[in-house]
């Protein structure tokens, strides 16, 4: 969805793509990008393939949240035409991630490969939108991430518990602006039947698509959600990709503070993944948080630009 919303929308150029093993694995991560590229007819735009597995971790996959496919809602579209750009990963992003501003939708272990390879890297790198952490506890549940850390009692966001050390390897590499646009804000915005409705009442494809995507709930979110239903049925779920890319597009429907971030990786009894406002050990010092959204233009911005698109 927020690909779709990048899309439509005529202040983001979508230049490439690089995809990485999250909710499932990398070569289906790549077929779903190919399948929405296409519906939207942009299969002009190159997807490479990235790394498969966090840097010293297992991958968590969430078949439970976002089905086998990793996209619910999308399993009777047609196979891409386009292959995805088979890459090391480790070597070759260098070349091909090469401007200014990054959108970063998963985990971060293709970038942090990039920074290892080629700490120059950062350089050419002015402002990164990263959807991930929670530097405050989301509004559902009080807590500070969506997924429970093995061996640990408390909770990360799920894209930075997969790979904890990618994720301070990119918060510690000297990108000039990065803003975080965690749990605390995209769990405000909540999709439910009014916004399908909009959806469907636009009369386009990626929009008819976006909304059957979208209220394919898995029984985890179902369960998750139940608190803010207005009905036991209503696909409610959070929209978090989404945000990060309206961000980057109307920042001004946004509030942010600058705060010092560290992500903790092996700093029990703190899950790793956890973000944690920490002026004294920080990964970075002046991110950019986004604190708060103006929920009725996110959801103008968002119907408006898959309105546009066919």
């Amino acid at each position: 969805i927020a690909l779709l919303y990048a899309l439509g929308t005529d202040n983001i150029d979508v230049k490439t793509i690089s995809v990485v093993g999250g909710n499932v694995d990398v070569e289906q991560c790549a077929r779903n990008t190919l399948q929405i590229l296409e519906l939207a007819g942009r299969s002009d735009i190159p997807v490479y393939l990235g790394a498969n597995k966090p840097l010293k971790r297992p991958l968590k996959m969430l078949p439970e949240v976002f089905g086998v496919t990793g996209m619910s809602g999308g399993e009777d579209m047609p196979l891409p035409k386009v292959k995805p750009i088979k890459i090391n990963p480790s070597t070759d992003l260098t070349n091909i991630i090469k401007y200014p501003t990054l959108v970063a939708t998963a985990p971060m272990t293709n970038l942090a490969l990039n920074v290892q390879a080629n700490p120059d890297f950062t350089n050419t790198v002015k402002h990164m939108f990263v959807m991930g952490g929670s530097a405050y506890p989301e509004p559902v549940h009080k807590r500070l991430g969506n997924l429970k850390v093995d061996g640990s009692d408390g909770y990360a966001e799920y894209n930075f518990a997969v790979d904890p050390e990618a994720a301070q390897i990119v918060f510690s590499a000297g990108i000039e602006a990065i803003t975080m646009i965690g749990l605390n804000v995209t769990r405000t915005v909540l999709y439910n039947h009014k916004i399908e409705k909009r959806l469907l009442d636009c009369g386009t494809k990626c929009a008819a698509r976006a909304a059957k995507i979208l209220s394919s709930v898995g029984e985890e979110d179902l369960e998750d959600y139940a608190s803010v239903k207005e009905f036991g049925a209503d696909p409610v779920r959070a929209l978090h990709d989404v945000v990060a890319m309206v961000c980057l597009d109307c920042p001004d429907i946004f509030t942010f503070e600058t705060l010092p971030i560290q992500i903790c990786v092996g700093n029990p009894p703190l899950p790793s993944g956890q973000t944690v406002i920490n002026a004294e050990v920080c990964d970075k010092k002046d991110v950019r948080v986004a604190t708060k959204v103006d929920s009725d233009a996110f959801y103008d911005k968002m119907v408006e630009a898959l309105f546009r698109l066919e």
